[in-house]
């Protein structure tokens, strides 16, 4: 070899060598600083021994030594302390303990520099001991950043114009310019790996998922490309139940053979079965071994509950007094899935029977039909009335939450005021409903609202003693207010017809109770007759604002303010106005309420009030 030739040759070598030091440099300086794993055990070791024999000479705890981290944001500060040991030295420990924590600090740190995007970090560490404790103290110089100069993000195959790899691509894990925080793109592939998982996409792999980093230049390089391959679908689905026949039980049913693979599908499946009523036990099983040709089979077992169900209530409310009621659930009468209840109830104001026949439609968790028959005894001081009510109900659940009704009713009523004579009246009414309601919890909201609407109408051109339109509209709404809660509830009805004293009672708008104008006796707001009876009204105003603040987990106290009356004429509404205050408590059943109102003609009449029930 000539000289020439050797000297290139040499050059060459050292290049490479140079190269290949400036990579490992980057090596090196994540790696500086770590300690044995045996130093970290000695320590460790030492600070349980100490522990123990503390505990066995009964003394007091051990003060531990305080650390204070500085020289870097709070982000990076909280992502360090994270890293921290376990085992932090006691007040008392040896300099040789403490130096071995450091080691084990440093070790661990620059794990958490990295993530963060800073490869060059470096650690200063000292301490003393004041007042017979150690006070650590570690200086963190963070060095320049790593930042994201380029990045390849793209998923392909046949879901790449699926709206839920759409949606994650919108929100890139990193900007250009960025500093390189690994998490954020861990995070993101988890995202694209569990919509593929969630969608049907189970051949999805990532044919690119690198970061390159540069560490002369502080550059990172991002790649992440997903091929999600073929959509799965659901091949046969196998129902194994005896309580209904095949017609009826596939109108739960929602996953359908070829049916796109969807994993919330076999989530909703479930729910929708449990609230049919049928079943005691749902299995649905994905049958992953016979998998094949991209079909996913689906098995469904069910196991039916009893099939009556039977309940005894002994109660007491401040509205109905004392009652107790029995109700009878029988959850099929046959195999077409229809439902019997049947409800008696006596109380001193609502006593009554009632029966109802749900019968199920396609869709039938949206979508139902129900027939009722009711006989009801109602009454307050001054006026009673007694109804039998033959009617029909369809409803409907729309995607936006709305909750759509239409109803004929049938109603066969006397009703009579205190001191006047019976009044029989009979009514084909035809109604519309409308209802949402949108809550945290249905149970205990924090934040939502209610709103309902009902418009019903007869006509004495159809089978009715008198032409009558009356439309209700009420409003809940409940929402935080600094540590508690604020509650607000709004009640409008008006009523049109020609001879007021042949409307049944169930129509009469009457205001005052719990459920009311508290501060007042129930349903003793109204319009008085010549013998100074409250008949009740046409129209009706009920209006409440209610401050909730807590006492501990399960108790709080309110205070309110309600307003209200019913009437017939907005020119004379004169709504009286009660104040008070209460407690709340979250018993296992729901809320329960326990109020003192005062009316503000006469605070020396309070009344208490007792109720149960969600505040929408």
């Amino acid at each position: 070899m000539k000289f020439s030739q050797f000297i290139l040759f040499l050059s060459l070598m050292m290049s490479m060598s140079l190269n290949t030091v400036r990579s490992e440099e980057v090596e090196t300086a994540r790696t500086k600083g770590s300690t044995k794993a045996s130093d970290s055990k000695d320590l460790v070791e030492k600070t349980e021994t100490k522990k123990t024999k503390q505990l066995e000479n009964n003394q007091p705890p051990l003060k531990l030594a305080s650390i204070d981290v500085t020289g870097v944001t709070e982000d990076l500060k909280k992502n360090i302390e994270l890293h921290m040991p376990v085992i932090i030295p006691v007040c008392d420990a040896d300099r040789g303990d403490v130096k071995l924590f450091f080691n084990t600090v440093k070790k661990n740190l620059r794990k958490a520099t990295r993530a963060l995007g800073y490869y060059d970090a470096e650690f200063t560490s000292g301490g003393s001991i004041v007042n017979n404790c150690w006070k650590l103290r570690l200086k963190v110089t963070s060095g320049r950043p790593t930042k994201v100069v380029s990045q390849e993000i793209k998923v392909i195959g046949d879901g790449q114009n699926e709206k839920i790899f759409q949606t994650i691509l919108k929100k890139s894990p990193y900007k250009i310019e960025d500093v390189l925080n690994h998490q954020n793109y861990s995070e993101f592939k988890t995202k694209l790996s569990e919509a593929s998982q969630t969608f049907g996409y189970f051949d999805a792999e990532f044919e690119k998922h690198t970061i390159r980093i540069d560490p002369a230049s502080y550059q990172a390089r991002v790649a992440l490309v997903l091929n999600t391959g073929p959509r799965y679908r659901y091949g046969d689905v196998a129902i194994e139940q005896t309580t209904l026949s095949n017609k009826a039980v596939n109108k739960y049913i929602i996953i359908k053979t070829g049916k796109p693979f969807k994993s919330e599908d076999l989530i909703r499946q479930q729910q929708i079965l449990q609230r049919s009523g049928y079943y005691k036990t749902i299995k649905i099983e994905v049958l992953h071994e016979q998998i094949a040709n991209n079909r996913v089979p689906v098995s469904i077992v069910l196991t039916p509950k009893k099939r009556n169900a039977y309940k005894f209530k002994v109660g007491f409310g401040s509205d109905t007094g004392a009652r107790v009621s029995a109700e009878l659930d029988r959850r099929w009468t046959g195999s077409k899935g229809r439902q019997l209840q049947i409800k008696t109830q006596y109380a001193q104001t609502l006593s009554g029977v009632s029966l109802k026949l749900l019968n199920p439609r396609e869709k039938p968790e949206d979508n139902s039909l129900v027939y009722n028959i009711d006989w009801t005894k109602d009454s307050n001081d001054d006026v009673i009335g007694r109804s039998i009510n033959i009617g029909s109900k369809t409803i409907r659940k729309r995607s936006n939450g709305w909750i759509q009704s239409v109803s004929i009713n049938a109603l066969k009523d006397r009703t009579r005021v205190e001191g006047e004579d019976e009044t029989r009246s009979t009514l084909l009414l035809f109604g519309v409903g409308l209802e949402k309601v949108s809550a945290d919890s249905l149970i205990f909201p924090t934040d939502g609202w209610r709103i309902k609407l009902t418009l019903s109408a007869a006509s004495e051109f159809v089978l009715s003693d008198q032409n009558v339109i009356q439309f209700t509209a009420s409003a809940k709404r409940v929402m935080k207010f600094g540590s508690g809660r604020l509650l607000g509830r709004a009640n409008y009805g008006t009523t049109i017809v020609h001879d007021f004293e042949r409307l049944p009672k169930s129509l009469r708008f009457f205001a005052g109770g719990g459920n009311s104008v508290r501060g007042y006796g129930f349903e003793s707001l109204g319009e008085l007759n010549s013998n100074n009876r409250n008949r009740g009204g046409k129209q009706l105003i009920d209006l409440s604002l209610e401050y909730q603040h807590p006492i501990n987990e399960n108790w709080s106290a309110a205070v309110f303010a309600d307003a209200g009356n019913a009437f017939d004429d907005f020119k004379n509404t004169d709504l009286k106005v009660g104040y008070g205050f209460g407690v709340r408590w979250r018993s296992p059943v729901g809320p329960v309420r326990i109020d003192l109102g005062f009316p503000t003609e006469d605070y020396s009449s309070p009344k208490l009030y007792l109720s149960v029930g969600s505040d929408l």
